[in-house]
């Protein structure tokens, strides 16, 4: 992972980020980021009060950005990323265990049981994605991102579409805790495709400019009024 890639090699690649990106996207509908976890946290019988609990967990995680950029940076964001992207699926393969600890344990034992896992998968995400998008930067020629971005888009909508589709059905036709536990699995499986496709991805080779250059360069991007916009608009997307 020495020197940054040329734009044909970035071009000839850019299938395997469109394939990460989908899998990563079935793999979030499945787990954490959409209605299943929710409907899975219910079936446990966890209060709402429980429920809202865990699930903040997840965006408050991100303010360990600030912290590990730095050596996040010297590492290697395709490494870092690679690595936290693997741990976050072997994280939230322990889902699979809920029903055993909430039959051993009773409810306040697979809450904590939850949350537990809940918080080293926001860990691993948090660390993950201030890696990914300095990498992202990196592998998506400029010429086209704009083009890339919104094919990305589509692809990870359909996608998203299907699997919720998909887990709709499971859940109708399946009762109990096994109809979670068949898509929380899948989930898993398609965490794992979504890891072994951003093998191939090139770029993200350590930076050695150090500490002080790194917060330069983030100085230098705070002082750029278009991007200072771009946050504001992402910000009120996101709320």
């Amino acid at each position: 992972m020495s020197g940054s890639p040329s734009d044909a090699e970035r071009l000839r690649r850019l299938p395997w980020s469109l394939a990460h990106g989908l899998a990563n996207t079935v793999f979030s509908q499945l787990t954490f980021f959409g209605p299943v976890f929710v409907l899975f946290l219910a079936e446990l019988g966890l209060p709402k009060t429980h429920i809202g609990l865990l699930l903040s967990l997840l965006p408050f995680a991100g303010l360990v950005a600030l912290v590990a950029a730095p050596a996040v940076s010297r590492a290697g964001v395709k490494r870092t990323f690679i690595v936290c992207w693997a741990l976050r699926k072997a994280v939230t393969a322990g889902l699979l265990l809920t029903p055993w600890i909430l039959a051993r344990h009773g409810q306040s034992g697979a809450f904590l049981f939850v949350a537990s896992i809940v918080a080293l998968f926001a860990l691993c995400r948090a660390v993950g994605e201030t890696a990914f998008y300095p990498w992202y930067q990196e592998i998506v020629p400029n010429a086209i991102r704009g083009q890339y971005t919104a094919v990305a888009a589509a692809v990870d909508m359909v996608g998203g579409i299907l699997a919720l589709v998909a887990a709709s059905r499971v859940i109708d036709r399946v009762a109990g805790l096994e109809r979670f536990s068949l898509l929380l699995g899948a989930g898993v499986v398609a965490g794992i495709v979504c890891v072994l496709c951003a093998l191939p991805i090139p770029g993200g080779a350590p930076n050695t400019k150090g500490r002080a250059a790194s917060y330069q360069q983030l100085r230098q991007a705070a002082a750029d009024p278009n991007f200072r916009r771009y946050l504001g608009g992402l910000g009120l997307v996101t709320a």
